[in-house]
């Protein structure tokens, strides 16, 4: 962590209307380079500019490139105060000496990515492929850090419950190996008046049209959230909106086939619809934040994808959810599960955590958290205020067959999965981020509801022996949301997490208070740093004045 000098910033005389805070930032980041031990083949990109109600200031989100390629996971926010920066979130990469020249094209490279692909059907929307710099861990059999010249290549098949895919891969652009590859398909799990499966009898916000009634929810979104039925269909098509003459919907019971746009195959649209009612809420009145982009734009649910689909996903391509009507499980749209995945969509909106490695299971831990906490404001909550009563720690328990007996995840212990860490360990970045998750949940439980001290409690650790205090599910959750949206990076790990967390701590509730010492504590218990200590101040972003 650089400790950065208050360093004399000279800009000429700005015109009405204000500054751009992102070029201000640029030129304030170009006169501190040395300081930041970057020399200049390295420069800086805006690419997200936030304001930060909580403090009063804007908060940019800046890229590194080096000899004007991008640095794959190079990234810093400054905190601002007017033109003034007030303190720095630092994942900048340094003393990178890369070659930047490659040894074949971007088509050749996807050319590579798609042989070991192999896909069964089309994809979805045209890969991507991007030149980067990076130094980085490449893959379990690679230990060692190194730099490279990589292509990214971004793909997305949709095409039904034998090939859903969205997988990345970095391909060294010198040799053509496949340095590493991810599964970034952003799921659940591997996994009016409407009558709802999960919910019973629910009010929806519905649109009326010449004919009837349409399932879009004009009091949200800028265009409306909407549910449209895919009818069984995959990535190839848009679908068609639900449509109802009466404005009521659904029959409440699991979909048993047939025809989709049935009052059976409406129970689907109906918890979709309502779980987005939810979710939304959730963001906008307990967080502040104003949808999933933060700026209003409207999202779509599609449901009955494919056959047979045990899975949910959410796309940053079509800006929807999609869901399957499961096989070993019952239809995929319960309510934490809806606030899962569109919690996907706010992390790309924000920190963007990348999909592998410990950020990966950040970014799922941050679904099942937010899934959680929506859970418990639609069940117990009302206003700005989340709750402590009415759910359950655990994921996707109502999705419960005989063939799947369980719930997907239990926030309180992990392990009860028979997969997932209870604690961070060096090499948790190989697992699966379905089970690196574990961690993550289970110090936000800690966070929230406290630790036991009785050995034979499910929320007992050897790391807390004595236990923990918790600070309620509100100030929990505000606590995670702010650290994800202020001070995480794509490739946040646990260590910045826990960083990025008492920061947001601080900046909510004093520098010293129980918030800070609960996350303190809560992070210790998974075996991420100290137990809080009287004194010793913490935290990601470093002051600068």
């Amino acid at each position: 962590m650089y400790l950065l000098p208050l360093l004399p910033v000279v800009l000429a005389a700005s015109p009405l209307p204000p500054p751009n805070l992102g070029e201000v930032a640029l030129k304030i980041l170009q006169t501190w380079q040395p300081a930041l031990g970057l020399d200049q083949r390295n420069s800086f990109g805006v690419n997200g500019v936030m304001p930060d109600s909580v403090l009063n200031q804007v908060d940019v989100r800046v890229t590194q490139y080096y000899q004007g390629v991008p640095v794959f996971g190079g990234e810093a926010i400054m905190h601002m105060k007017g033109e003034t920066p007030r303190s720095f979130t630092d994942r900048l990469t340094r003393q990178l000496n890369v070659d930047t020249h490659p040894a074949f094209t971007p088509s050749e490279a996807l050319a590579m990515a798609v042989a070991d692909l192999a896909p069964r059907g089309p994809f979805v929307v045209p890969p991507s492929t991007e030149l980067v710099v990076a130094r980085m861990n490449l893959g379990p059999g690679v230990p060692a850090l190194r730099e490279a010249l990589l292509y990214h290549i971004h793909t997305e098949l949709e095409n039904g419950a034998l090939e859903t895919a969205h997988t990345d891969y970095l391909i060294d652009a010198q040799t053509g190996m496949i340095a590493r590859k991810w599964s970034s398909l952003r799921t659940a799990g591997a996994v009016g008046t409407g009558l709802s499966q999960y919910s019973g009898r629910v009010r929806l916000n519905t649109n009326r049209t010449g004919a009837g009634y349409e399932l879009r929810d004009l009091t949200r979104g800028d265009s409306g959230n909407s549910v449209v039925d895919l009818a069984h269909g995959t990535g190839d098509g848009p679908g068609q909106i639900f449509t109802s003459s009466t404005n009521l919907w659904g029959d409440g019971l699991n979909y048993a086939g047939g025809e989709t746009a049935s009052g059976n195959g409406q129970t689907a649209a109906v918890d979709a619809a309502y779980g987005s009612q939810w979710t939304w809420d959730y963001y906008k009145k307990v967080l502040g934040r104003n949808g999933i982009d933060g700026n209003g734009t409207a999202t779509t649910m599609r449901v009955h994808y494919a056959e047979s689909y045990d899975n949910a996903f959410w796309s940053d391509s079509c800006f929807c959810m999609t869901f399957g009507d499961g096989s070993q499980f019952k239809s995929m749209e319960a309510l934490d599960v809806m606030g899962h995945e569109m919690s996907h969509g706010v992390c790309s909106a924000t920190a963007n955590l990348m999909y592998t490695g410990e950020s990966g299971g950040l970014n799922e831990s941050n679904s099942d958290i937010n899934g959680t906490m929506v859970k418990f404001y639609a069940r117990g909550g009302s206003g700005a205020v989340i709750g402590n009563k009415g759910a359950a720690w655990t994921m996707g328990e109502d999705l419960e067959t005989p063939a799947f007996p369980r719930p997907l995840r239990y926030m309180y212990k992990p392990s009860l999965d028979g997969q997932s860490p209870d604690a961070w360990y060096s090499g948790i970045e190989n697992l699966d981020v379905h089970h690196s998750s574990g961690p993550m949940n289970r110090c936000f439980y800690f966070l929230s509801q406290g630790a036991s001290g009785a050995a034979s409690s499910d929320s007992y650790t050897e790391l807390l022996p004595k236990g923990m205090k918790g600070v309620g599910n509100d100030k929990a959750a505000r606590i995670w949301y702010r650290a994800l949206a202020s001070y995480m990076t794509s490739m946040t790990d646990y260590a910045g997490a826990r960083k990025a967390a008492v920061s947001a701590a601080r900046d909510l509730y004093g520098p010293s208070g129980p918030e800070v010492q609960a996350v303190c504590n809560a992070f210790h218990g998974i075996n991420v740093g100290e137990a809080w200590t009287p004194g010793k101040e913490e935290g990601a972003a470093v002051l600068v004045d």
